[in-house]
């Protein structure tokens, strides 16, 4: 019972916020329907994109896909998996009429050739369009996770003319930065924000000089948030407040990663025209030192709570806890404010890691480089979400 009054309360102050809590009490001016957006060419594609482009996550509003898209947006991402493709439906609604003058870009978490081209089927009906641009597999954060009959989907797909490039996902850009040069991949998606520093640097520039268009997401993962409530998946013994609250101004986060020509757009979730221009603004304003010292703050407040998926952490949990997957899987409640995708998504994990109570065990033999409180998370992700 305390776990359901737990969501219970968690679902009603998210109903109670601005979307995300990104965007704060703040209503951001109209961003000019005149200002030329700058772009960047994807990879060897050729292709020119604005550098912010539109995460459509679960329910993307058609009327706020179409502003985006008079706005000069032409980077569209969705997911098969997302909302059981309400996502792509909705997508697809927003760009009737006007199709041809982006790129779409959906994803499939299909382990096998069959169900991934089935898959895909399903994409290009649920999007109302004869193919995709951009076809990738979703979440791939190991060689291990891509045998070789998925490369013979793309290859298939590529051949019928249903998706024009094929690439994928990952949380592990450093583990999977090879992999995608040994096998021509055009596109890699991949987690990339302030929080990581320069972790992630080396494989950039190395995908980058291969001609490898690089897409960039979870832009703005450590902004959001929600007060604190107590009783809500709280911490070990109390210790460690359950989350902490948005950042006033999210603004700089995108900056940050805008600032780097080598990523030529990015994905950031836009639920409301007020978020879609206020990340435009990413594209108008130099990223300076205000900003600078607003994510060094911010980074020192949300270093207990949000993972840098490094994947140090892999292997150091006796009982099997897949510690990453579970607090990136947190982070879409506590700082995205979308506990349906944190629900789904624990619940895809393997039912021996879902069976795992970290409350059961007195000390925790997972330290995290990163100063996250690793045991206080998995508690409240369990909690929260098993």
């Amino acid at each position: 019972m305390k776990s359901d009054s737990s969501r219970r309360r968690f679902l009603q102050a998210g109903l109670a916020l601005p979307a995300a809590g990104l965007v704060s009490q703040q209503t951001v001016a109209a961003f000019p329907q005149t200002t030329p957006l700058p772009q960047r060419t994807l990879g060897n594609t050729g292709i020119k994109v604005c550098p912010v482009g539109f995460g459509s996550g679960f329910t993307p509003d058609p009327a706020v896909v179409a502003r985006a898209v008079d706005l000069g947006v032409n980077y569209f991402d969705t997911s098969n998996d997302y909302s059981n493709g309400n996502s792509e439906r909705l997508l697809g609604a927003g760009l009737k009429g006007i199709r041809n003058k982006v790129m779409v870009v959906s994803k499939t978490p299909a382990r096998t050739k069959a169900s991934a081209l089935a898959n895909l089927d399903d994409s290009l009906k649920n999007l109302a369009t004869d193919h995709l641009d951009i076809w990738l597999l979703h979440a791939r954060d190991r060689a291990a996770d891509i045998p070789d009959e998925l490369l013979e989907a793309a290859a298939e797909a590529k051949k019928q003319g249903k998706t024009r490039y094929f690439g994928l996902s990952t949380h592990d850009l450093n583990a999977m930065a090879e992999y995608a040069l040994q096998s021509a991949l055009d596109i890699v998606l991949f987690s990339y924000n302030f929080t990581m520093g320069k972790d992630r640097d080396e494989a950039i520039a190395k995908l980058h000089a291969a001609g490898v268009g690089l897409v960039a997401m979870k832009v703005m993962a450590a902004t959001g948030g929600f007060p604190v409530m107590p009783g809500a998946g709280a911490a070990r013994g109390g210790a460690l407040p359950a989350r902490p609250a948005p950042l006033h101004n999210p603004l700089p986060a995108l900056k940050w990663v805008v600032k780097n020509p080598a990523v030529a757009t990015t994905i950031p979730g836009i639920r409301d025209a007020d978020m879609l221009e206020m990340n435009l603004r990413a594209l108008t304003e130099r990223y300076g030192p205000e900003d600078d010292k607003v994510l060094v703050a911010r980074n020192e407040e949300v270093r207990p709570y949000y993972c840098r998926m490094c994947f140090r952490c892999e292997g150091q949990c006796p009982k099997g806890v897949p510690v990453a997957a579970q607090l990136r899987i947190l982070a879409y409640a506590d700082f995205y404010g979308d506990f349906p995708l944190a629900r789904n998504s624990f619940l895809r994990l393997p039912e021996e890691a879902r069976a795992v109570r970290c409350s059961d065990c007195s000390t925790c033999a997972v330290h995290c480089p990163n100063g996250v409180h690793v045991a206080d998370r998995l508690v409240r992700a369990q909690e929260l979400l098993a």
